[in-house]
């Protein structure tokens, strides 16, 4: 009789996501990678950090037709807790959802995933491998807002635009973002 040879406990895959930000001009968007064993929160708080959000307000997973949040919110909007739920146990064959975030804002975010690789040992993950212009900033009132904001300080100096750069601590590019920026915050952060 032949034995089996001892298989090495086989790594995770990483998914590579793609999450744009519905209705802002240019496209507001971020790729990275991170494991098929993702569970929602730490999926929210990677869309948090590789969008530049402050994790000050509510958010809500929608996907395959059920909606997932925090343990306050999925107790008080009727929502699934996303605690504890791996994204590979609730995506289904579509690889497509929504992230919405700020419900006064409403930041609806698409989130796809983009391809499936292999791990590899070389590499720490999470890992920001792409993205273009700077998150808008948090309270600053929907995509409507955002593009007014965006005219008023790219535009002729007035006290309108002296009011919301000193709002915005001084500075603010929307055409910016680096995501070496993300990810060397994701090389000092131990619990993600």
């Amino acid at each position: 009789m032949a034995k089996k040879k001892a298989t090495a406990k086989q790594k995770p895959r990483v998914y590579e996501f793609t999450v744009s930000l519905v209705n802002t001009m240019p496209l507001v968007w971020r790729k990275f990678l991170a494991h098929e064993i993702i569970d929602l929160d730490e999926l929210h708080m990677l869309i948090q950090i590789t969008m530049g959000w402050n994790n000050a307000h509510l958010y809500a997973f929608e996907i395959n037709g059920k909606s997932y949040s925090d343990e306050e919110s999925a107790v008080e909007m009727d929502y699934l807790p996303s605690d504890g739920i791996e994204l590979r146990d609730v995506l289904g064959p579509s690889k497509k959802f929504t992230y919405t975030y700020d419900f006064g804002d409403d930041w609806l975010h698409e989130i796809e995933i983009t391809n499936i690789l292999e791990d590899d040992p070389k590499m720490n993950y999470p890992v920001c491998i792409a993205g273009e212009n700077a998150c808008p900033p948090e309270d600053c009132g929907g995509p409507h807002s955002f593009e007014n904001l965006k005219k008023v300080i790219t535009g002729k100096n007035s006290k309108e635009k002296d009011e919301l750069l000193t709002w915005l601590g001084g500075f603010y590019n929307p055409a910016t973002f680096d995501p070496n920026f993300v990810n060397k915050y994701f090389l000092w952060e131990d619990d993600i």
